[in-house]
């Protein structure tokens, strides 16, 4: 076969499940040259999974018709067949006649996963019967780097090679992390989990802590059922589902087991993969009207529908596949309320991101109600802890840890109170709090030099925020410890100003908010002669928030140097413009060059203020905002009757410590 052109491999790469199968037939046929050159030949090729034949049947047609795929001419279609065989259900079909197909065809060939399809003696017809080994981890790797431009670890390849094919190509998307495909590859390959919730290791929702609203609301429907069975409600007045959004482990599968047992039904778990890896579209969708009508026969009953936004949103749909992907959403909505109805089915959909779901999906009716399940606070840290514990250790030694343990998910303190046990187990003792403080990880000081910038930082944004009185300040503080288990870059001091969620949106007001996000930077310029890297690095990060703003000022809202409309406000919506459109990062830039120019400018005229709430900083490393104000000379706030917390739009702005190079590791 001659090297491929540039448009070939653009087609070959596309898709990673294509291209590992393309490697995996490659690695048989690269002995066959004759084949490879174009010359005549019949092989008979075994794939090793049935759900893969058609990945093999299409990475043949690359040696097999070569340029013709990408646009090009050869004379190789008219004298090339490729033959896929799969086994029948039901009525056993006749054995393939290989003998009748070479006759006419001097390319053949012929991709199943049994000998025992083939006619008795095909293979004294066959140049060659090529057993084709399961994916191979270095595929796994190569297909990350040349189909998405990036690096995975062995250990992952390894879990990716391991599944299915057919599951691979359902939940490996262009963007999707890595660890999340490996999760929902998990799903897939694993036995559908459907039965009543009846185990008495499982815990009700008055028992697990941190659910917040999902908590409140899954008491709320327990009753619910509990009056429509008895008849005293009508389903109509019944929550149809709901939408559950938060971070990977905060808690979204155990609440739908919870909840279940807390309402006394059946559970159903099903999720895309899951439904997917059972074959084509028809397959797909006759395994996700499986997962309801079971659902529907244990009424009442509550379905938990994994990953749910695998399904996608048909806005966003482009390419060869969005017809098959708009059924898959059709279909979901024919599930969720057909004419047949879903009367007792509760839906509980659980997802990391909720902006990618189609708005019919979320509508209610369907799902009801989106709630977020946040990242658990000191408290609720404390009380997992407990939880898991099962109420060993005292108070005191709990809350300790969790002060440790800031940013972690309920998945991961389960996590540490296991391998805490394992030890307690080791030594034949109680758990004791030196197990659970010899699972966290240790800490590495952060130095001297870093942490007086960081000071610097954080007064540059509560001066500056002072200053234009865009909210009120809370509180501004520094991290003087990096938890090198918590990735390369981590948030090592923040300044936190409340407003109110209905704050008029002038052009005024969207400069002022880029000027307070780009003051730390500035800070660090007018004190240091330089700034860091402290306000980049990372989506949430000062010049991320900075960059948002001043997108929304000049591509959504009309505020900046034109009235068009080119973009929406979601994050994804607003950088994708940014990259396609040259002339608006031309003026996105001149906004944030602008309003870097007029932060500095404040704080070069306080530089007293600038540098007694540094030193200070410093110093505690911690300031509330009455601290603060005593410091800039500045009077306490008038209070402006904001009724509840609920009413409050929070602004967090703040300094990014991380390590130096991503290869280089920090020890404690």
């Amino acid at each position: 076969m001659k090297k491929m052109s540039p448009r070939l491999r653009g087609k070959l790469f596309s898709k990673p499940a294509r291209f590992i199968a393309y490697c995996g037939l490659m690695r048989v046929l690269r002995t066959q040259r004759t084949f490879l050159k174009g010359g005549p030949c019949v092989f008979v090729l075994i794939v090793p999974h049935e759900n893969s034949v058609e990945f093999y049947e299409d990475a043949c047609r690359f040696p097999a018709f070569g340029e013709s795929l990408g646009g090009g001419f050869s004379a190789n279609h008219e004298r090339t067949d490729i033959v896929a065989l799969k086994p029948t259900r039901g009525k056993r079909a006749a054995p393939y006649d290989l003998l009748d197909a070479s006759a006419t065809k001097d390319r053949l060939l012929v991709v199943t996963t049994s000998r025992d399809l083939l006619l008795e003696g095909f293979d004294r017809f066959a140049d060659a019967v090529l057993d084709i080994k399961p994916p191979d981890p270095r595929h796994v790797l190569a297909a990350a780097t040349v189909c998405h431009g990036m690096q995975m670890s062995t250990e992952q390849a390894e879990a990716i090679a391991a599944a299915p094919l057919k599951a691979i190509a359902a939940v490996w998307r262009t963007g999707r992390p890595f660890d999340r495909v490996l999760k929902m590859l998990d799903a897939a390959t694993r036995p559908e989990a459907v039965g009543p919730v009846m185990d008495a290791a499982q815990p009700y929702l008055a028992d697990l802590p941190g659910l917040g609203e999902a908590a409140e609301w899954g008491r709320e429907l327990a009753t619910d059922l509990l009056d429509w069975k008895a008849g005293r409600i009508r389903w109509a007045d019944v929550d149809k589902g709901v939408l559950l959004s938060g971070p990977p482990g905060c808690g979204k599968t155990m609440f739908a087991k919870a909840l279940a047992r807390t309402c006394g039904v059946h559970l159903v778990v099903g999720s895309l993969a899951q439904w997917q890896a059972r074959g084509h579209l028809g397959d797909l969708l006759k395994a996700m009207r499986g997962a309801f009508d079971e659902a529907k026969k244990n009424a009442p009953s509550v379905l938990f529908i994994d990953e749910i936004d695998s399904v996608g949103d048909r806005t966003r749909f482009r390419g060869d596949n969005a017809a098959y992907s708009r059924e898959v959403v059709n279909g979901l909505l024919e599930c969720m309320d057909g004419a047949t109805g879903r009367e007792g089915v509760v839906v509980v959909g659980a997802t990391n991101f909720p902006d990618m779901i189609d708005m019919a999906v979320r509508r209610p009716g369907r799902l009801d109600r989106h709630i977020e399940i946040p990242l658990p606070d000191a408290e609720a840290r404390k009380e997992i802890l407990r939880f898991h514990l099962g109420g060993k250790l005292e108070d005191s030694d709990r809350a300790l840890v969790a002060d440790r343990t800031e940013g972690w998910t309920g998945a991961r303190l389960e996590q540490l109170v296991r391998d805490a046990r394992r030890r307690a187990r080791r030594a034949r003792r109680e758990i004791s709090r030196d197990d659970l403080q010899s699972q966290l990880p240790g800490l590495v000081a952060v130095p001297e030099a870093v942490l007086r910038r960081a000071a610097i930082h954080e007064a540059g944004h509560v001066v500056v925020g002072l200053e234009l009185d865009t909210g009120d300040l809370v509180y501004v503080e520094i991290k003087d410890t990096f938890d090198p288990s918590r990735g390369e870059r981590q948030r090592g001091g923040g300044a936190r100003f409340d407003r109110p969620l209905l704050a008029e949106r002038t052009r005024q007001q969207f400069l002022d908010l880029i000027a307070i996000a780009l003051a730390g930077l500035a800070a660090e310029q007018v004190v240091l002669g330089q700034r860091s890297g402290g306000g980049g690095g990372g989506t949430g990060c000062d010049l991320h928030k900075a960059t948002l703003l001043a997108l929304q000022f000049e591509a959504s809202y009309g505020l900046g140097s034109g009235l068009t409309y080119l973009s929406g406000t979601t994050d994804q919506e607003l950088l994708v413009t940014l990259h396609m459109d040259q002339d608006l990062r031309k003026r996105v830039e001149g906004v944030l060059t602008a309003e870097f120019a007029r932060a500095k400018s404040l704080l070069e005229a306080k530089p007293t203020e600038l540098a007694r709430i540094a030193d200070s900083l410093f110093a505690k490393r911690r300031l509330l905002a009455d601290e603060v104000r005593a410091l800039a000379g500045m009077d306490a706030p008038t209070v402006q009757g904001i009724a509840s917390p609920s009413a409050l739009d929070c602004l967090m702005i703040g300094f990014g410590i991380g390590k130096t190079f991503p290869d280089i590791r920090l020890h404690p």
